[in-house]
């Protein structure tokens, strides 16, 4: 899979561009604040339906404008994909595949998979459990749609359960039928979950020895609702939401259930999230999206689009190294303000929203 172009209109700073990438490596360089981590944002908007820095959308449309224009055209296994968005200020975003508009975002998940990494998701690490949450959550929903499905309504039944937790009507009528239906939801969400992080933990284990030269192993757990079947998780889940009734009906919401889930990271034995140095957690954090690239293509068999915003500056020589050379066949988006001649790519020079490839 690759992009073979992106346009943008009226976008962050871009009043109009659009450039034609190389499947391999592409260098966007310039300096701070010239557009460069814009351009990236828009594909991956593109890709997921959301931008990786803002959730507020009417910040994605240009100062002074009233909409905004962004699409990529790529090339799959399966033929060419169009997908263009029109934001904004007025109305509810458009966006359409192909020309066909997309009603669900679950239509756009996985139409074109994108990995993004910035020194921001060094939170997957440090940060808190939502963080790892969402990370996970962005990775499954791109590879089923199903459980993008499962967590949308998961999260929908939560919210009622805990008004009923709250207001205490009729609880005794209906609380029972709300947990059936979240426990449904979550053991399918948590059984996807559990594969994932396994696979995941495989993957990672032998990317961060490789980015490390050896020197650290990396370990990734479950920790959630866990169980061999879906069904098994389902009375698991029950159990818990009957036997923490009282507690939650003392706190008014939900104290047991996959959104409480985290992923426990350690190297040589210690708990990175917490006492991991920055250079631990800098690598655990890479080693996690190039497991991700692994698991896209094994299960996709095709390698999604990766994005590296400013990352190359976090990193040191071999690491730097490494990494260009796990990616060498990977259509790759690079950010950096400086010029590295380690990188072999097609180079595209961003100065004030205009962005032009150098020859």
């Amino acid at each position: 899979m690759h992009i073979e172009r992106i346009e943008l209109k009226n976008f962050r700073n871009y009043s109009s561009a659009h450039i034609n990438p190389a499947p391999t490596t592409n260098l966007l360089l310039g300096k701070n604040a010239q557009g460069k981590t814009n351009l990236v944002e828009a594909v991956y908007y593109l890709c997921v339906g959301k931008s990786p820095r803002t959730p507020r959308e009417k910040e994605l449309i240009k100062r002074d404008e009233q909409q905004a224009y962004v699409r990529i055209d790529a090339v799959k296994k399966t033929g060419k994909i169009k997908i263009e968005a029109y934001l904004t200020r007025t109305e509810n975003r458009r966006i359409s595949i192909n020309g066909i508009p997309v009603k669900k975002i679950a239509e756009l998940m996985g139409t074109v998979k994108a990995v993004f990494f910035s020194p921001d998701e060094l939170k997957i690490v440090k940060e808190a459990p939502a963080d790892r949450r969402r990370f996970l959550d962005i990775d499954l929903s791109q590879l089923s749609r199903s459980y993008f499905y499962n967590l949308s309504r998961y999260n929908k039944i939560l919210s009622q359960r805990n008004k009923l937790l709250k207001s205490k009507k009729n609880l005794k009528e209906t609380v029972d039928i709300w947990d059936e239906q979240l426990a449904e939801c979550g053991a399918q969400v948590a059984y996807k979950r559990q594969e994932f992080v396994a696979r995941l933990a495989q993957f990672a284990r032998e990317s961060q020895s490789y980015l490390s030269d050896g020197k650290e192993i990396l370990e990734i757990e479950y920790e959630g609702l866990k169980g061999e079947t879906p069904d098994q998780i389902k009375q698991i889940f029950l159990g818990r939401l009957k036997n923490d009734l009282d507690y939650d009906l003392e706190k008014g919401y939900t104290n047991t259930g996959i959104h409480k889930d985290d992923i426990a990271l350690s190297v040589n034995g210690v708990d990175i999230r917490s006492f991991g140095s920055q250079g631990q957690q800098r690598t655990a954090a890479l080693a996690l999206k190039l497991s991700e690239l692994e698991i896209f293509s094994s299960l996709t068999k095709e390698s999604p689009i990766l994005i590296l915003d400013d990352v190359f500056s976090e990193l040191d020589k071999l690491r730097r190294l490494r990494l260009l050379e796990r990616i060498r066949n990977i259509q790759t988006f690079i950010t950096s303000a400086h010029f590295d001649e380690d990188i072999k790519a097609a180079i595209f020079e961003v100065k004030s929203g205009e962005v032009f490839r150098r020859k």
